[in-house]
């Protein structure tokens, strides 16, 4: 019966899944640039994407120019701070399945704790976010990435973003292009390392309706096995402590009986063990719940008490229109 009702909600769950873009943001270098808020939704929209992205880069569309950023997101640009550039990597197409792209769905995911925060939009918005990075959409995702690492290590400290996309068709595509990410990060992180600079990689995944559906259809029977695994291992656990208590009241019921603890006893219809003794935390928790309810007890009544014989004073307005009364 509960495995039918985890499989009737994985079901509702599995029917409310749709296309959704995922922002992961990551610091490579010295970082310090990006702080997280008090908010906890990472969702958010295209509009607050792109006043983020123009928060913590100077030139962005290129333009340089700041925007004031939207209220409510999971992430500010740091006060003191800055980076010394950024890169957005778009991912999209309906080959997108995180489940063949070990590497994007650990940042995306927050598996692989490499990203400082993420950003979840509605729909399929990768493009209108390249569109407003003005990122062009590339056939050889690790040639461009490379391209692009240069121009960022080529350039000045002007804190520019760079942006770059690439359409995934099928599985295969979606493992060269998780390969290519992984070599992209290592070359940032090698470029941060050697001049000491902190880069902002923003990789925007856009996984379709049916990739997120598998997925998460795939991730609720894996629960759904390994909660099955742990049941059955936990029932033959217990078998196997009854059995061996078991076998140890039969064994040692001498020993037992001349014991402390076992002095006084008896066996149920199950073959427990059962004693008229209490442990020392047993009986301080009586005590002291006792202790403590017969004390409130006591506080209580005799608070009601001087309520009830509270006497009244002279100077009070009941006593006065009561004396007038009487004059009168």
């Amino acid at each position: 019966m509960a495995r039918f009702f985890s499989l009737s909600l994985a079901a509702a769950l599995v029917c409310q899944v749709a296309a959704r873009t995922n922002i992961a943001v990551l610091e490579v270098g010295q970082g310090g640039v990006v702080r997280h808020t008090t908010s906890n939704s990472p969702k958010s929209t295209v509009e607050g994407v792109s006043s983020f992205w123009s928060s913590v880069h100077d030139v962005v569309n290129g333009k340089q120019r700041r925007r004031m950023q939207h209220s409510g997101m999971t992430l500010v640009p740091d006060l003191f701070n800055r980076a010394d550039g950024g890169i957005v990597v778009g991912i999209m197409g309906n080959g997108v399945d995180l489940a063949s792209m070990p590497t994007v769905a650990g940042i995306v995911e927050g598996a692989s704790n490499d990203a400082i925060g993420h950003f979840h939009l509605s729909g399929q918005k990768g493009a209108e976010l390249i569109e407003r990075s003005s990122g062009e959409f590339v056939e050889d995702l690790d040639a461009s990435l490379s391209a692009k690492v240069k121009e960022l290590a080529s350039k000045e400290s002007n804190n520019s973003l760079e942006s770059i996309a690439v359409r995934v068709e099928n599985e295969a595509s979606a493992s060269v292009v998780d390969a290519a990410v992984a070599r992209a990060l290592k070359a940032v992180q090698k470029l941060a390392s050697e001049t000491g600079s902190t880069i902002v990689v923003h990789l925007v995944v856009e996984e379709e309706e049916g990739a997120a559906r598998r997925r998460l259809t795939s991730r609720l029977l894996e629960d759904e096995n390994e909660n099955d695994n742990d049941n059955n291992d936990n029932e033959n656990d217990n078998n196997e402590n009854n059995e061996n208590n078991n076998a140890d009241g039969e064994d040692d019921d001498g020993a037992q009986q001349n014991s402390a603890y076992y002095s006084a006893g008896y066996y149920d219809s199950s073959g427990n063990w059962v004693s008229g003794y209490r442990t020392i935390y047993q009986i301080q928790l009586f005590n002291t719940n006792l202790w403590t309810s017969l004390g409130l007890l006591l506080i209580l009544t005799y608070a009601i008490g001087l309520m009830v014989n509270m006497p009244l004073m002279p100077d009070t307005l009941l006593f006065g229109e009561s004396a007038k009364m009487m004059g009168e």
